[in-house]
């Protein structure tokens, strides 16, 4: 599978360059959230790009529907459901066990988009249902500059770097090396610390259930009441 990424030259709407998000490794998290949902729990997966963390969940035997709005994403998700829609207007008429919200999509610049991604969580969750959430870690997010070392994640290498900063909110380039090809991917990320993840909960009837790592990273979240 390796050689093939550098025949893979789609880059998403948002700049997102799909070779990358198909090379990356899924890590820790698969188990994270398995651990957090139990066994067998159907997942509403919100923004699953190329399926990294898709596809193990299914392996460890959790019905997905997985929804992104990239096509060019969603073409190498083959091992469950798909979607293709804006998940802030998503509603896909029935109740799951657990919503998925990685990939520190809460943290978009963009605060009413996020809040809004919070109620598409609420609104596909039963009366036992969670919502799992993945911010930046606040504090990093406020303080960090730059990075210009690239780091491997796999075969990835990415490198971070601060734009400008306006408050609470960072414009910041990524860069990406795969092989004999680069990207670079520039966005916006607001922090989110603990009373804005509870006041983003709070407008769409949800509350912190625990945390799911030291870092306070990954927050579960059940409907409140």
């Amino acid at each position: 599978m390796g050689g093939g990424f550098r025949e893979i030259s789609e880059v998403t709407e948002d700049g997102n360059p799909v070779a990358v998000y198909l090379a990356l490794p899924a890590g820790d998290e698969p188990q994270l959230i398995h651990d957090a949902v139990g066994p067998g729990a159907s997942i509403l997966e919100l923004g699953c790009g190329a399926g990294r963390v898709t596809r193990p969940l299914a392996a460890m035997g959790h019905p997905v529907v997985a929804v992104d709005n990239s096509p060019a994403m969603l073409e190498h998700v083959t091992v469950a459901e798909t979607i293709c829609a804006d998940i802030t207007e998503l509603d896909v008429g029935r109740a799951f066990d657990a919503v998925l919200v990685a990939s520190h999509l809460v943290n978009h610049g963009n605060r009413v988009w996020a809040r809004a991604l919070l109620a598409t969580g609420r609104r596909h969750i039963g009366e036992n249902g969670v919502v799992l959430v993945e911010r930046f870690n606040p504090e990093w997010l406020a303080t960090v500059t730059v990075t210009d070392r690239y780091r491997k994640v796999g075969p990835v290498s990415a490198s971070f770097r601060v734009i400008d900063r306006r408050g609470r909110e960072l414009v910041a380039e990524v860069a990406y090396r795969l092989g004999e090809r680069s990207w670079t991917h520039t966005y916006t990320a607001a922090v989110v610390d603990d009373d804005d993840l509870a006041q983003y909960g709070t407008a769409c009837d949800l509350v912190l259930d625990r945390w799911l790592d030291e870092d306070r990273t990954w927050a579960r979240l059940r409907a409140a009441g």
